[in-house]
């Protein structure tokens, strides 16, 4: 009955949920379906103010639409900035009252292009690609202020003219319209035209300027109400009473057009309409698929002071019935939310019912299926213990696996000791020989320090696998640290001298004691100390730390540097078996601090690791100072003489003494024709390489990705040798950087790597290697695999290349000659497809000039620039029509001709005959 309640209560709760988000989900309103993006030359006066009102007003019956508005504030380059952002904002339709017609029409035309439909308002622009236009008769309102003016002047006097903004399409049409309308009163005199820019401050700054010409004037004549009310008001503090004003656009608010004309401050002003109902109007037919009139021109009307009062009482009695309808707006949208939470309760009152009786059907099938239901988890709990007796059974033949595996894996590492014996002796003894030339020396060299290398790992190994199979017996002592730890810094004073690296001891408690086994502590110290020294660069610093706390049962030994460190990854896994960093410079074998850690964990101590990229790292151990954690057979009874420094531990000081392997020096005199650039993260094997093919070829090499990739880029090598294992960038990396790179895809890379799979391999030819060699490999093998790319390579570019031949043509070339001529094709293969290529891009990008390309060319060369130009586009083209389906046309564009006429001229002239015959030609023969 339990699981008969819980299952009731869950399915309980799912169903209150739906419901409750059924209910809200119901409820929720449908939001506007249609963005609409309005940008305003300005919006700072009363004029545009009142269609931004009128917009909004005429949006409140569209609740389908959403305004976005945007102000430019009378600069053009933020109107085009705003455009530009509406369309990021994807709006549905586009309306513009531009700031001046040229600037805005570029980015108009482009929302048009778009698909965008576009209204432009008041101010038109210099473009046929809008949708429609809405706005007041300029021209006409331009005609109507003349002949108002003629007739109150008689046909005779002086006016001033004052502009709006120079460039908007109202302030050249109002013009037109004014002066073709006085040529019929040849009494009245324009005597100047001042540019206001529809604002009273530069208004104000142009009648200052001209004041002279004002106290001449009868009538001035501005092209909105602002500008002639600034006029108004700068006249009256000069004292000039008779002068008459006339303004445009009678808005209906304070100090604002009509006002103006009722306290007689204007004579008259030109109403002009905004004509912000009509352009959400248009909108919403536009988007609802019909068809509008192109242009609307708004109807204006002149008002003086005899219709200043009619139109006066108009407009209040307009503006009433505009907040009568606000008022109702408000009330009809109250009592559209009162609804609406009146269908949310009644959907969620529904709901509940439905959920009630659903439950009810639940509960029915529950009871029905509650036996059916116990019985099938008895039958699970019956398998679930089956399955646990099998896995016990598989855990026990997988543990006497491992011990299998483990017994063969221990056999194996014995029976390499022997080998390894045998190839050491020998090199032992031809080391001690006279006759050895210095490279036979190094080589001989180079194999007894990997010989010792593998010793030191099977030895590793054993040990290892004697602490896992718990045969490792200890036998520990109770010893003086400090004289201990001393011993075995002797090994590596050498080491720290030549190197120059602070080597010391740094201990308060002389008579520090631990307990632990000499012969396998030493281990540790042996591995800390060897890795220290060979991550801490020359003049660096080595310092051991011994300590004991007071009233602590554990002796504490640091090992500190501050060289490479560790980061966070490494640092997570440092003591895990076979975990090597891809990140450090040197790899060793993952074994080393796992095996100190078991070796820690024998002696009941502690080892860990602090470290930070860059600033070295610090070891702790920690060492009982009792015997009370040790059984009586791990304690060793009496006193055995030994040296701490046995054989076996040589190997690690012999690694760090050898010194750096020898950079291969090209053989001088002798001129070799290709070049190669060796990637190798091992040094040893890094320089046999480098000295083994500087015989035959130009040697570059490097140790790591980047270096190699750096390399790769200042010479441009034939051939590049790369291993996979690298640290920092892995060599699929640095293979897919310079297979991306225009400057080094051309170059064939060949491969190396230790891991023989094939899925490695898979990996590094889909990066387009041109070879993948595993180690250890064959030197023979090596060399006639570079030599066969190379050949390869050169048929290749004899028969298919898309550039003319690059070889130098001086006597003594070098490697600013070949970047040079590097850099030079490279920007010239990169640009073939560009009809519009020249010299001058050749000099921009190289940062010469004409004459220095032309002689730099010549001379490396021997062949003028523009020759060498159309040379790579035939070879290119002679490549495309052997090698793709291309027309003849296509092709011709593509290798940057600019007409398929002139691409046949050409080919005809450097090829003897014309493209469709050196297809047809190459078609034949190939059938036969």
């Amino acid at each position: 009955m339990s699981t008969l309640f819980q299952i009731l209560t869950r399915y309980m709760y799912i169903f209150c949920l739906l419901s409750i988000l059924c209910s809200f989900g119901c409820g929720q309103e449908t939001g506007p379906r249609y963005r609409i993006g309005f940008s305003q030359c300005t919006g700072n006066d009363d004029w545009r103010r009142n269609m931004l009102v009128e917009m909004k007003r005429e949006l409140f019956y569209h609740p389908e639409m959403q305004l976005l508005y945007k102000d430019a504030q009378e600069d053009s380059k933020r109107q085009v900035q705003q455009i530009r952002e509406l369309m990021a904002e994807k709006m549905d339709i586009l309306l513009v009252s531009p700031n001046e017609a040229a600037p805005l029409a570029p980015v108009i035309a482009e929302v048009y292009r778009k698909g965008i439909p576009v209204i432009i308002l008041d101010r038109k622009a210099d473009t046929d690609s809008f949708t429609a236009y809405i706005g007041g008769d300029n021209y006409n309102i331009g005609k109507l202020a003349a002949e108002y003016i003629a007739g109150q002047l008689g046909g005779k006097g002086r006016i001033v003219e004052v502009t709006g903004l120079r460039g908007s399409s109202p302030t050249v049409e109002r013009h037109q319209g004014f002066h073709d309308a006085l040529v019929q009163h040849p009494g009245l005199q324009v005597m100047a035209s001042l540019e206001g820019g529809w604002v009273a401050p530069k208004t104000r700054e142009a009648a200052a300027r001209n004041e002279a010409v004002l106290r001449q004037a009868d009538v001035i004549f501005a092209q909105n109400d602002v500008m002639a009310y600034s006029m108004y008001r700068y006249c009256q503090e000069k004292g000039l009473h008779r002068i008459k004003f006339i303004g445009v656009d009678a808005s209906p608010y304070p100090d604002a057009g009509i006002d103006l004309v009722y306290r007689g401050i204007l004579s008259a002003s030109l109403l002009y309409p905004s004509g912000g109902k009509e352009a959400i109007s248009m909108a919403a037919d536009i988007l609802a698929g019909k068809k509008v009139p192109r242009n609307t021109l708004l109807q204006t009307v002149l008002i003086d002071s005899s219709n200043v009062q009619l139109m006066r009482l108009q407009i209040n009695k307009i503006q009433a019935q505009h907040q009568e309808i606000e008022n109702q707006q408000s009330l009809l949208q109250e009592q559209r939310r009162l609804y609406q939470d009146q269908q949310h309760l009644l959907r969620i009152v529904v709901t509940t019912l439905c959920v009630a009786f659903l439950l009810g059907t639940v509960l029915f099938f529950i009871l029905r299926t509650n036996r059916r239901i116990n019985r099938q988890l008895k039958q699970q709990r019956d398998e679930i213990l089956q399955q646990r007796d099998q896995l016990v059974e598989m855990r026990a033949r997988a543990e006497e696996a491992t011990e299998a595996k483990f017994a063969f894996f221990t056999n194996l590492s014995h029976e390499f000791r022997t080998p390894l014996t045998l190839i050491q002796a020998p090199l032992e003894n031809l080391l001690g020989g006279r006759q050895l030339s210095s490279i036979q020396q190094q080589q001989l060299a180079l194999m007894r320090r990997n010989v010792s290398r593998l010793m030191r790992l099977v030895d590793q190994l054993l040990e290892f696998r004697r602490i896992e199979s718990g045969k490792l017996q200890l036998k520990v002592s109770e010893n003086g640290l400090p004289h201990f730890v001393t011993e075995i810094m002797e090994a590596f004073k050498g080491i720290a001298v030549k190197k120059r690296i602070d080597f010391r001891l740094i201990s308060r408690q002389p008579d520090i004691k631990a307990w632990f086994d000499q012969r396998l502590f030493d281990r540790v110290l042996y591995n800390l100390l060897s890795n220290a020294f060979k991550f801490t660069q020359d003049h660096g610093k080595v310092h051991i730390y011994l300590e004991k706390p007071e009233q602590g049962r554990e002796a504490v030994i640091r090992v500190e540097d501050d060289g490479a460190g560790m980061d966070e990854t490494t640092l997570t896994h440092a003591f895990e078996l076979f975990y090597q960093s891809r990140e450090s410079e040197y790899k060793g074998t993952g074994i080393g601090l796992a095996l100190s850690r078991e070796i820690m964990t024998l002696h009941h101590g502690t080892i860990s690791v602090q470290s930070r990229k860059g600033a070295g790292a610090t070891f702790t151990l920690t060492l009982p100072c009792s015997s009370a954690p040790f059984a009586p057979e791990e304690i060793q009874q009496e006193t055995e003489s030994m040296n701490v420094i046995h054989h076996p531990l040589h190997s690690y000081i012999q690694e760090l003494e050898q010194d750096t392997p020898p950079h291969a020096v090209p053989v001088a005199g002798k001129e070799r024709p290709y070049s190669l650039l060796i990637i190798e993260d091992h040094p040893d094997l890094n320089s046999f390489l480098a000295g083994y093919l500087s015989e035959t070829y130009e040697v570059f090499h490097a140790g790591n990705g980047p270096d190699g990739l750096q390399l790769a880029f200042q010479h441009i090598p034939d051939l590049i040798l790369c291993d996979v294992m690298l640290p920092g960038i892995d060599g699929i990396q640095v293979l897919h950087t310079l297979k991306k790179d225009i400057r080094t895809s051309h170059i064939p890379v060949i491969l190396l790597s230790a891991n023989n799979s094939e899925e490695q391999r898979m990996e590094g030819m889909r990066h387009n290697a041109d070879a993948y060699i595993s180690k250890p490999f064959n030197l023979q093998y090596l060399e006639q695999s570079i030599a066969s790319v190379l050949n390869i390579r050169a048929l290749l570019k004899d028969h298919y290349i898309t550039e003319p031949v690059t070889r130098l043509h001086t006597s003594h070339s070098n490697k600013t000659d070949r970047k040079f001529v590097n850099d030079f094709t490279a920007i010239v293969e990169e640009n073939l497809g560009n009809d519009q290529f020249s010299v001058d891009d050749i000099c921009q990008q190289l940062t010469v000039s004409k004459m220095q390309l032309y002689r730099k060319v010549k001379k490396l060369l021997d062949c003028n620039v523009n020759d060498y130009i159309l040379e790579a586009r035939v070879k290119k083209a002679q490549y495309l029509l052997l090698n793709s389906q291309l027309s003849v046309s296509e092709i011709a564009y593509t290798c940057g001709f600019s007409s398929p006429a002139y691409f046949s001229t050409v080919f005809k002239n450097r090829s003897r005959q014309t493209p469709k015959a050196f297809r047809e030609q190459v078609s034949k023969k190939a059938e036969e």
